[in-house]
C-alpha cells in the first residue's frame, strides 16, 4: 500500500467517523472539548495501527478504543462528569435553516425524543445510542461495552420499552428538567483482537 493509499484511507475514516465518535465520547466524558481530545488520540492510534488488521472491524475498533480512552480520561479526573445531550445528539441550528411549521414541529418532536432518551439510565442510553445513532450491531456493542450479547439485547429491549413510554407522554407533561445524570459507568471492555495494534492504553 502506497503512502497515498494509506492517507486516503485514514482521511475516509476521519470523514466518516469523526463526528459520531465525538458524539459518543461526549456522552461518556460529559464534555465536548474533552471528547474531541479523546477522538484525536483515537485517530493518532489508528495512524499507527495495521490497516490489514483494523479495516475489517474498523467501526468496532474505533468505538472500542474511544471507550478505552474515555475511561482513561475519566480516571485522570480532568473533567467533572455531566450530562451534555446537546453536544451528544446534534449541533445548533443554523440561522438560515428552514423555519416553516412542519420543520418546527419536527424539531419539537426531535427535542421531545432527546429529552425522553436523556431520562433513561446511563447504561440504557449508551446501548441505545450505539444501536440507533451509530448503527452498531449487538455483537459490536457487546465488544465495545464489555457486556454479553444477550445482556445488550436485554438492555436495548428495556430501553426501547422505557423510551416508548416516555415518548407517549405529552411534551408539556414531561419534567421540565431531568436531574443531571453522570456518564455511564464505563468499565474497561475487552478490545477486539485487531485493536491490539495501537489500541492499548
Amino acid at each position: 500500500m502506497t503512502a497515498e493509499d494509506r492517507t486516503a484511507w485514514l482521511q475516509g475514516a476521519l470523514d466518516q467517523f469523526e463526528r459520531p465518535l465525538i458524539a459518543y465520547a461526549t456522552h461518556l466524558v460529559g464534555d465536548v472539548h474533552a471528547a474531541r481530545d479523546v477522538v484525536q488520540d483515537v485517530f493518532l492510534r489508528l495512524l499507527r495501527a495495521s490497516r490489514t488488521d483494523v479495516e475489517p472491524v474498523l467501526a468496532r475498533w474505533l468505538y472500542t478504543v474511544t471507550r478505552h480512552r474515555a475511561v482513561d480520561h475519566l480516571r485522570r479526573g480532568k473533567v467533572a462528569a455531566r450530562s451534555n445531550a446537546d453536544a451528544l445528539d446534534g449541533h445548533p441550528a443554523r440561522d438560515d435553516a428552514p423555519t416553516g411549521p412542519e420543520t418546527l414541529a419536527m424539531r419539537d418532536d426531535a427535542r421531545h425524543a432527546l429529552e425522553a432518551l436523556g431520562r433513561l439510565s446511563a447504561g440504557h442510553q449508551e446501548v441505545l445510542r450505539l444501536r440507533l445513532s451509530h448503527g452498531l450491531s449487538y455483537a459490536d456493542i457487546a465488544l465495545v461495552t464489555g457486556l454479553s450479547v444477550s445482556h445488550v439485547g436485554v438492555r436495548i429491549h428495556e430501553g426501547m420499552k422505557a423510551l416508548r413510554a416516555r415518548l407517549a407522554e405529552p411534551a408539556s407533561h414531561a419534567p421540565t428538567s431531568a436531574p443531571p445524570s453522570a456518564p455511564p459507568s464505563v468499565a474497561p471492555a475487552s478490545a477486539p483482537r485487531a485493536a491490539s495494534h495501537g489500541a492499548s492504553r
